[in-house]
């Protein structure tokens, strides 16, 4: 992974300017530019002034930890992207490649009819925002850039997600969720979101899902689809087929 697109991409997705960097850190802008662009090494202390600015991890930058982001305060870490990017955003690819284990939950809005004309788009759930905690208690809320525009109107993204998540043999938990219009005007406002208006997905029970659900395969679907067709007891078939391989 390189630097200095983790901070160029995490500094777009924060919505704050080059000038904004350089002066919280007492450096030049042109310096951040030439930083970003990969033609000038910023000394490790600069970086890490900068680093909990964009919700970097200061000690993945040690190389004590694989996992590139952090909050310092663990609040809500909140990255927009763009709307024509999001199946190649470089921070939702980063998360995805570097947790282990992570919840996923795309949130829909509880649109009208009108609303959905309005949108030129008659789908029931569309993905207005993501939410995703990993294995270091990280949660991040993710975005479009302009409150009015919706990341996906159909299952691709989640699909693409899932199946990545799969192939790379890591677990995970998919869900979608129909949040209340509260919610999702408080995301559309996004300054006052905070970490604990996710609580209601982060529960106890949730956590204990999460470390026990597997992305599964089709040929385990439709096993376990045709599982429940047939009423077939698997606590009973389990204890018949021979343990697992250590």
């Amino acid at each position: 992974m390189r630097l200095s697109e983790l901070f160029r991409s995490a500094r777009e997705a924060k919505g704050l300017k080059q000038a904004e960097i350089a002066s919280a850190c007492g450096v030049s802008r042109p310096a951040i530019a030439r930083f970003e662009k990969g033609t000038l090494r910023l000394n490790d202390e600069i970086l890490i002034k900068i680093a909990p600015l964009l919700d970097i991890n200061p000690e993945f930058l040690n190389g004590h930890t694989n996992n590139p982001f952090k909050n310092q305060n663990n609040e809500l870490i909140k990255y927009v992207v763009d709307k024509y990017h999001i199946h190649t955003d470089f921070l939702l690819a980063s998360i995805v490649a570097e947790a282990k284990l992570y919840s996923f939950y795309s949130l829909s809005p509880p649109l009208t009819i009108l609303e959905r004309i309005r949108h030129l788009n008659l789908v029931d759930n569309p993905i207005y925002a993501l939410v995703i905690k990993d294995d270091s208690d990280n949660a991040f809320l993710f975005r479009c850039k302009s409150n009015k525009d919706f990341m996906s109107w159909d299952d691709k993204f989640m699909d693409f997600t899932k199946n990545f998540t799969w192939m790379a043999d890591k677990k995970g938990l998919f869900a979608k969720w129909l949040i209340s219009k509260d919610l999702y005007e408080k995301i559309r406002g996004w300054n006052e979101i905070k970490k604990e208006d996710f609580d209601f997905l982060f529960s106890e029970k949730d956590q204990n899902l999460r470390h026990q659900d597997l992305i599964l395969n089709e040929t385990e679907k439709e096993f376990i689809l045709l599982a429940r067709e047939k009423r077939i007891d698997l606590k009973e078939l389990s204890k018949k087929l021979p343990p697992p391989k250590k």
